[in-house]
């Protein structure tokens, strides 16, 4: 274990850009926020820098699960209230984040001047950073679509449910007939089984193939696991409560997964622009 996660670091470090990755789903309840801070707490352990940003407007709670009380949230930097660092705060595992508000649709339409003033901003940030988890919100709607097609990838959520495949899908096929290049993963969470959640998985990616001519990649699946909800009361994501359960196994291999993806260069997206020129990343 020791050998592959030198082995990661090194391929991570040799990458110049960095990966802006929204986790989305077509509908709320499949443990969208969930995956996404365990998956940073995972990565992090791997020697991987990740920041974690909460865009899931109103219901916010990724510092919830992060064991952190935000007193901040990005729209007090984007409204010039704080510095960047007053905002970037840090729970488990040292995984950095950037609790919600209403700045992010103001921060993918910032204009150069805006830009600007960010980056003298941040001269004092000397921390780099690899990935950048954006946890959208659930469901369909303009603002998560633009959120979506400005990272340089999406994990898709879902559950084995009818009604959360059926809006996965729906939501693959907006960004589909928006940016049919647009690199999307999808993961296959709290099901009852490994056999059901594959079956699933492999059935959600040929209808998309079928029907949408979009080439969709498995990035793994993760059981039901009523320890889960349990931690999320706690304050402390399953991956730190138990690290060596099942689960924290599966989120474990899907941040392999994630690593040894070839990467999604697409420097045209905003976010990907924007980030990476706040965090030191090469355009």
């Amino acid at each position: 274990m020791a050998d592959q996660a030198q082995r990661l670091r090194e391929l991570v470090g040799n990458r110049r850009e960095i990966r802006v990755v929204t986790v989305s789903s077509g509908k709320g309840g499949v443990g969208k926020s969930s995956i996404t801070v365990n998956l940073a707490v995972a990565l992090s352990r791997l020697g991987i820098r990740v920041l974690v940003v909460d865009a899931d407007f109103g219901l916010a709670n990724v510092d919830v699960m992060l064991g952190v009380t935000a007193r901040y949230n990005i729209s007090h930097f984007l409204n010039g209230d704080k510095k960047l660092h007053d905002i970037i705060q840090q729970g488990h595992e040292g995984v950095r984040f950037i609790s919600g508000g209403s700045g992010l649709n103001e921060l993918i339409r910032m204009s150069e001047d805006q830009l600007a003033g960010i980056i003298t901003g941040l001269q004092h940030i000397d921390a780099p950073v690899d990935f950048i988890f954006i946890d959208t919100g659930a469901g369909i709607n303009d603002n998560i679509l633009q959120m979506i097609l400005a990272s340089s990838e999406t994990i898709m959520v879902t559950a084995t449910e009818p009604t959360a495949l059926l809006d996965a899908y729906a939501l693959v096929k907006m960004i589909v007939n928006q940016d049919s290049g647009h690199p999307i993963h999808v993961l296959v969470n709290k099901s009852e089984n490994k056999k059901e959640a594959e079956s699933v998985q492999e059935g959600f990616i040929d209808v998309a193939g079928k029907h949408l001519g979009k080439s969709i990649n498995p990035i793994g699946t993760v059981m039901y696991n009523a320890d889960v909800p349990r931690s999320i009361k706690q304050q402390i994501p399953i991956t730190v409560s138990a690290p060596d359960c099942g689960t924290s196994r599966e989120i474990a291999a899907i941040a392999r997964n994630i690593l040894e993806l070839p990467e999604a260069r697409q420097p045209e997206k905003v976010l990907y622009q924007i980030f990476c020129r706040m965090f030191g990343g090469k355009r």
